[in-house]
């Protein structure tokens, strides 16, 4: 549970740090209330046989792991341009160019994906019709956008290796993780 708190400590203060808008993060803790909801309820007394202080940690501490992957994904998609997300994922699957996989292809077709959700999810917030009729015109609305968005040039950088410092990120997380098991 301290390592939790304290990753989620280091990623908040990476919010603050890189100056992250939190009402983005808002908006889809709330939306996914009932998933949390459900998983309290299902964990809680499906789990076990008895109800007891221990198990309602352990439930609260699946929660807040669902807090801080959903808060550490909006940091990273918030703070990463599209070229870094292109250099990154060519450089975690560089071994799969050995077997003669695309890498420059996938990499760029979920750097584009990422890209595109955000608009979708604008046009989603934008919406003002009843639920029933939400679902046709965002499809409209993300098909009209798709025929006339401007082509763009998408530049994929020279393929080098992460200088020294930023391995100090995943580092960190891997300690955070393995203290519990040390």
């Amino acid at each position: 549970m301290t390592n939790n708190i304290s990753f989620i400590i280091f990623i908040l203060l990476s919010f603050i740090i890189y100056k992250c808008p939190i009402s983005p993060i808002i908006i889809i803790l709330i939306r996914l209330r009932w998933l949390f909801l459900s998983i309290f309820i299902l964990n809680l007394f499906f789990n076990s046989d008895i109800f007891n202080i221990i198990n309602l940690f352990v439930v609260i501490e699946k929660i807040i792991i669902l807090i801080t992957i959903i808060l550490a994904a909006n940091l990273f998609l918030t703070i990463t341009t599209t070229q870094e997300i292109i250099a990154a994922l060519q450089w975690w699957l560089l071994p799969l160019t050995k077997l003669g996989f695309p890498t420059e292809r996938l990499a760029v077709r979920i750097a584009l994906v990422l890209d595109t959700v955000q608009i979708v999810q604008k046009f989603y917030t934008d919406i003002n019709s009843n639920i029933s009729n939400k679902p046709t015109e965002l499809f409209a609305k993300v098909l009209t956008c798709a025929n006339t968005i401007p082509l763009c040039f998408l530049e994929i950088p020279e393929l080098s290796r992460p200088s020294w410092w930023q391995w100090i990120y995943p580092l960190i997380i891997l300690i955070l993780i393995l203290n519990d098991y040390l």
